[in-house]
């Protein structure tokens, strides 16, 4: 009896033993030890893939700590990542947290990117959000999709190709671009015949270009010193245009004033124009001038008009009489 219950004692030592020592294996191969100071830093992410806890956190290829949990938020939409990280390594709020793989089908684990090291230092307990891992089970469903986008495209681009073959290649078009061709190819060759012909004919007359430049030059030179003199002269004959045009304007202002007169009535001409009697009796006087002057030219200045003989009643008869 007494040996059984020594048997079960050192049993039940060497069993937690054996549990002591293999979690200090566990801890020593995670790079720390029992006793070594660390903080937690909480990371918030959408989805954290394959990561499990136990996953070691790196820092530039370095171990920096672990994952020792993860729990999903109250929501389910998010999933919080409880990281212990060394005393001894001190991180700034700006460096950047993923969650990468070991690999192609290696395990995943945090890693931390240092950024600027503007900001504070983390500390414990602070939170931060990681960027979402590299999914591949996502990545094929896009390339899938993709792949299914392609072949709509691949469908579309056969019968373009298709349709171009049966209206745009066929023999009647392949026909009518050879004919257009060969006359492309002609017109060319006579544009090039022309071009020959122009070059010989500025080149033969290129003499007589010569002299009707220099003509107009010379022509051009002229005009430039008629104009100077004509403005010359105009400058010498401004004062007398200037007091033609005044005296011009003084004859015109005269000539509205006689108007006005005349309109109005004034002195006789304006008389003439408004009085009916006078103007009558006007031309009356203008036609007894006018045979006044006829007779002077027909019998001189000492003609004197026949005075008409006057008729009386007293009747003498000095003939014969009737029986005589």
């Amino acid at each position: 009896m007494e040996n059984s219950r020594n048997a079960t004692k050192v049993g039940f030592f060497v069993l937690v033993a054996l549990i002591l020592i293999a979690l200090l294996l566990v801890n020593f191969s995670k790079g720390r030890g029992l006793f070594t100071p660390s903080y937690l830093v909480y990371v918030g992410s959408e989805n954290v893939g394959g990561l499990k806890a136990g996953a070691s956190v790196l820092m530039s290829g370095v171990p920096v700590g672990s994952v020792d949990s993860i729990d999903l938020t109250k929501d389910g939409r998010s999933v919080v990542i409880t990281t212990r990280i060394l005393k001894q390594f001190a991180i700034h709020r700006d460096a950047r947290f993923e969650i990468e793989q070991s690999g192609f089908l290696g395990d995943q684990f945090v890693s931390i990117v240092a950024g600027k090291n503007e900001e504070p230092m983390l500390k414990d307990g602070d939170r931060i959000v990681a960027q979402q891992p590299f999914n591949i089970q996502e990545a094929a469903r896009s390339a899938m999709g993709l792949m299914s986008k392609l072949d709509a495209a691949l469908i579309r681009i056969n019968g373009a190709v298709d349709r171009v073959d049966r209206t745009l290649l066929n023999e009647v078009v392949l026909t009518n671009l050879s004919a257009s061709a060969v006359n492309i190819r002609s017109v060319s060759t006579r544009a090039d015949a022309l071009v020959t012909e122009a070059q010989a004919l500025v080149h033969s007359q290129s003499p007589v270009i010569a002299s009707a430049i220099s003509n107009f030059n010379t022509l051009s030179f002229t005009l430039v010193g008629v104009s100077s003199n004509l403005n010359v002269t105009l400058d010498a004959a401004r004062p007398e245009v200037v007091s033609v045009l005044h005296n011009a304007s003084e004859a015109v202002q005269e000539i509205k004033t006689i108007a006005g007169d005349l309109q109005a009535g004034h002195g006789v001409a304006g008389a003439l124009l408004k009085d009916e009697a006078m103007r009558l009796q006007f031309g009356s006087a203008v036609t007894n001038l006018n045979i006044v002057s006829s007779n002077l030219a027909r019998f001189g200045i000492l003609y004197t008009p026949k005075q008409p003989k006057r008729l009386t009643n007293d009747v003498r008869y000095t003939g014969r009489g009737a029986g005589r």
